[in-house]
């Protein structure tokens, strides 16, 4: 493969990514040529990407009846009474801002920014009663990707979020997937690609080739290391594997909490870097069940707030948790006061009673809010 912009490609391969290779080589194709001059069109870049519209914003879903609603109900105002299913697109490459997914990616790109601008407005929005963040993504850029992972983990029992994939999830995208409640796919949907990497490209032979000779005039021991104008030393190489190392711990930190397993159910039983089909995702716990974004829609809108059956079985699993966490509550006041303790390791300082407190309850919530989505 050849190239007239080693270094612009460069700087673009050498960032930390959480993406399927093919896609960082197209995106890396797509800016040599607005460089060379040549203005693509949305509808050519969504071609050499495979990508479709803009996105990052809510449709609005009729909660009584699962119907997509025209602009004109949606913009005339909601009944008080959560009544919407709020469906959130997560299509294409994936960077953190608005103008950077314009820059690198076109129409077809997302921004974490808008994806959590849309998120909270559904959150806050008394007439949203769930949300569905419906991904196609081969995922992107890890910046951006953890802040918006965490909103939604944080968000979890406020209202029922669930993550359909439909039909890619990949990478960054499944690191935001998994804070979701719940993972759905839609029959024939692929997710997984748990990793980071970043690439260097030593062109200092084709240089030598051309008759040309690079020197960086630079301050600051490693400021120009890993530049692709000589070959990669050991020392450079060893900082930038430090660096996807650090990316990857948080990645598979992040899958394991979201979906209830430990990080080394991650890291050996999660694809380890490929994608998996559907029902081979759900027996690996990557995934919870298969069905349409349609089929999604239709149970999130059948779910009746007011079902008493439903109602009992929370109190009571509500019940069961709360016995298995006694005294939670009086743990955490018990720490404030600096008085908690343990009984293997004698006196417990507020820090270490808190931390342990804040866990079980963490559980508690966690446990109550899946069956919650269990029962919808």
């Amino acid at each position: 493969m050849t190239t007239r912009f080693p270094h612009l490609r460069a700087a673009i391969m050498q960032q930390p990514w959480a993406i399927m290779p093919d896609r960082l080589e197209a995106i890396a194709e797509v800016v040599e040529r607005r460089v060379e001059g040549i203005r693509l069109s949305p509808e050519e870049i969504a071609s050499i990407k495979g990508e479709r519209r803009p996105n990052g914003v809510a449709t609005l879903f009729n909660g009584d009846t699962g119907q997509l609603m025209d602009v004109s109900a949606a913009a005339s105002g909601t009944s008080p009474s959560a009544s919407v299913i709020a469906v959130i697109s997560f299509f294409g490459i994936v960077a953190q801002h608005a103008s950077q997914v314009d820059d690198i990616s076109g129409p077809g790109g997302t921004s974490t920014e808008r994806v959590g601008n849309s998120l909270r407005a559904a959150l806050n929005d008394p007439s949203v009663k769930a949300i569905v963040i419906n991904f196609d993504s081969p995922g992107g850029n890890v910046n951006g990707i953890q802040v918006l992972a965490d909103e939604i983990y944080n968000s979890r029992g406020q209202k029922p979020i669930v993550a359909q994939v439909n039909s890619l999830c990949a990478s960054a995208a499944y690191w935001v997937a998994c804070s979701c409640d719940e993972i759905v796919m839609t029959p024939g949907a692929m997710a997984g690609s748990i990793g980071v990497y970043s690439l260097h490209q030593d062109v200092s032979r084709a240089v030598d080739a051309a008759g040309l000779k690079f020197t960086f005039i630079s301050a600051g021991k490693y400021k120009v290391e890993g530049n692709s104008f000589e070959p990669l030393s050991e020392e450079a190489g060893q900082a930038a594997q430090s660096n996807v190392d650090a990316f990857y711990s948080d990645f598979v930190s992040a899958v394991a909490r979201g979906r209830g397993v430990s990080v080394d159910d991650v890291i050996g039983g999660f694809g380890e870097g490929r994608v998996v089909k559907d029902k081979q995702a759900v027996k690996a716990k990557m995934a919870d069940r298969v069905d349409t974004l349609d089929g999604t829609i239709r149970r999130l809108s059948s779910a009746k707030k007011s079902a008493s059956a439903k109602a009992n079985a929370v109190d009571l699993l509500d019940a069961q948790s709360a016995a298995e966490v006694p005294e939670a509550n009086n743990m955490i006041t018990d720490a404030l006061e600096g008085t908690g303790s343990v009984e293997a390791g004698g006196a417990a300082g507020p820090l270490e009673a808190s931390s342990a407190s804040a866990s079980e309850s963490d559980a508690f919530r966690r446990r109550r809010h899946a069956h919650r989505l269990r029962s919808l």
